[in-house]
């Protein structure tokens, strides 16, 4: 991963020269200038990760560079730095797009908190706009990064579209591996917050106290273990989008407060008096019934109709079918670009056979088991499948060669082990990665991996 590149502007020798030191002894590569005009000229914000400029300076002062340069495309986060401000100053700088406002004299750990904050915005930016080239990409087969042209799909692309320039809070519905956080994004980057952060959450991988700790933030001391202050997932979304997925594992306590948050934009963390005030738009999903939930009292029913202004229902593969073929293509071609090895032909049998599969893992699994299908290819033909009709048995496919069965054979008994762990320790995961003598992400990943859910084992 490359250093982030700064940009420091100020007319003074000394101060310019003693903020660019500090930053490049904190790792960082610093470009130093003694003029706006300068930056502007050299173009040197194309890729630079932040700038920190002085407000008064002869020629054009900090505030009319920061006009100018918060207009051109890819303009990073800007940090105004002035020993003659006042907050006049400080609230026109802001409204005019800058990151923050730093008056001097400051100290050194000041200014580099914002710093630590700005960059990380900028990575967020930047991989924003890495997605929306990436869905540029894939038009050809489908819509907002989604591959597949049916029925199904064009009405999923025109929910999509609807959301997207809406500002409502929007609640997708799917199974497991249908794309649900695909949808998400594709809301989001073509969204009016496309700029800002999507910070994604999976409320139903993280304990109760935990997950509240994680969206809302605490404050030193508030629970044992809150060893210092912690900004919340809300903060870190403030400006763009936060996606939270199996919102229906959430507490009531926390329902109440994202009410607050949805309706107020107030966040309260953990232990602390001081309300923060947030811009974030809220894009939940769910693979369960959420009106049944509402019924057996686990979703507040206020709470549900707030976070289904707008809903979005991804289909899953089995409703639309037609589009395996063109996805089988796509995951094959970027399965053989990570494996580096060449797009072998897929057989008339073997692609019928994946199309008449009833796919319970959806997309997900459609994508794994290509993946398998590419391994365990030989002579530039991918080898057959089979569907397994074992009853009861929820392997997808027989792959030919011991290997491939061999394979399959243990993520059968793999998921079968889980399965049992997480309903004999009731779906709480703490539990069940201690019973299995594993960690707790990779339960998380095995689980995420075979479309587990804790709600399934009460």
């Amino acid at each position: 991963m490359s250093t982030p590149t700064l940009v420091v502007i100020d007319d003074d020798d000394v101060a310019r020269q003693s903020v660019a030191q500090m930053l490049e002894l904190r790792g960082y590569t610093v470009r130093a200038f003694d003029s706006a005009e300068k930056v502007l000229a050299s173009q040197s914000l194309g890729d630079a990760s932040c700038v920190i400029t002085d407000v008064k300076m002869p020629g054009m002062d900090g505030e009319e560079f920061l006009a100018q340069a918060v207009g051109l495309p890819g303009a990073p986060p800007i940090i105004m730095i002035t020993g003659h401000g006042d907050v006049a100053m400080a609230v026109r700088c802001l409204k005019a797009g800058a990151f923050d406002f730093v008056e001097k004299p400051f100290d050194d750990d000041v200014l580099l908190a914002y710093v630590t904050k700005a960059v990380e915005q900028s990575r967020l930016m930047r991989e924003a706009d890495a997605l929306r080239r990436q869905l540029t990409d894939l038009s050809q087969v489908g819509a907002f990064g989604m591959i597949g042209r049916s029925r199904a799909m064009q009405e999923v692309y025109a929910r999509i579209d609807a959301a997207a320039r809406s500002a409502v809070p929007v609640l997708i519905l799917g199974e497991t591996g249908t794309g649900k956080e695909l949808v998400a994004r594709a809301v989001h980057a073509h969204s009016s917050r496309s700029r800002g952060p999507f910070v994604p959450v999976n409320a139903g991988a993280l304990p109760e106290n935990t997950l509240e700790s994680e969206l809302f933030g605490h404050a030193k001391g508030s629970f044992t273990g809150a060893v210092g202050e912690r900004e919340g997932k809300l903060l870190c979304a403030s400006g763009g989008t936060l996606f939270l997925d199996e919102i229906e594992s959430i507490s009531a306590r926390a329902q109440v407060q994202l009410l607050r948050v949805l309706d107020d934009g107030i966040v309260e963390p953990l232990g602390s008096d001081r309300p923060r005030k947030v811009d974030v738009r809220l894009l939940t999903a769910s693979n369960v019934d959420l009106q049944q939930e509402v019924k057996k009292g686990t979703i507040r029913e206020d709470f549900y109709h707030r976070i289904m202004v707008l809903s979005i229902c991804v289909p899953p593969l089995r409703q639309r079918a037609e589009d395996i073929p063109v996805l089988v293509s796509h995951f094959m071609r970027s399965a053989a670009e990570r494996n580096g090895t060449s797009v072998p032909r897929v057989s008339e049998e073997t692609l019928a056979a994946l199309v008449a599969h009833a796919w319970p893992g959806n997309v997900r699994e459609l994508k794994n088991a290509v993946e398998r299908m590419l391994i365990t290819s030989q002579g530039g033909q991918a080898g057959g499948f089979v569907p397994d009709m074992h009853p009861g048995d929820e392997r997808l496919l027989s792959l030919p060669g011991s290997a491939g069965r061999l394979h399959d054979e243990l993520e059968r008994v793999e998921k079968r082990v889980i399965e049992e762990a997480l309903r004999a320790n009731h779906g709480e995961i703490e539990a069940t990665y201690r019973y299995l003598g594993i960690s707790r992400r990779a339960l998380y990943e095995r689980m995420k991996k075979y479309g587990l859910s804790r709600r399934e084992y009460p």
